[in-house]
């Protein structure tokens, strides 16, 4: 009986073969996944612990070194993150009243790496009960 890696559902099809290993569709929850896949999969949790560590000032190649995972996937984490920001500020309401905002903290962070253009970056960093915006452009 082969269950499906994603849902644990018993009724799947055969969808082919990938690299002479069998691959099969769940017809639960629609998912594509092979037998004997070894790739590693990371949870929620650990991959909010990776950014946590990149908000609180630890480099990329130093997550790397102490996690043991590619920076290529560190930045590719960062990236989602920074897009799902984006999207909650894009959905934010801003208050009416300017007076309603206590305190309002605005940093510069700049550093030359080449001569291209690149796409703003944001983040969150949680100091306390504190939630900091760090928007990079």
């Amino acid at each position: 009986m082969v269950l499906c890696k994603h849902c644990g559902n018993s009724h799947s099809v055969k969808s082919g073969h990938v690299r002479g290993k069998k691959r099969y569709t769940c017809k639960a929850c629609g998912k594509t996944y092979r037998l004997g896949d070894k790739r590693e999969r990371y949870s929620h949790d650990y991959r909010l612990k990776i950014i946590k560590m990149y908000l609180e000032g630890i480099g990329i190649r130093s997550i790397e070194r102490l996690e043991n995972i590619p920076n290529s996937l560190i930045i590719q984490w960062i990236r989602k993150f920074s897009k799902i920001i984006r999207q909650k500020l894009i959905e934010s309401t801003i208050p009416d009243d300017i007076k309603d905002i206590q305190i309002l903290e605005v940093d510069e962070l700049f550093t030359y790496i080449q001569k291209k253009e690149t796409k703003p970056t944001y983040g969150f960093k949680l100091i306390g009960s504190e939630i900091k915006l760090l928007t990079l452009k």
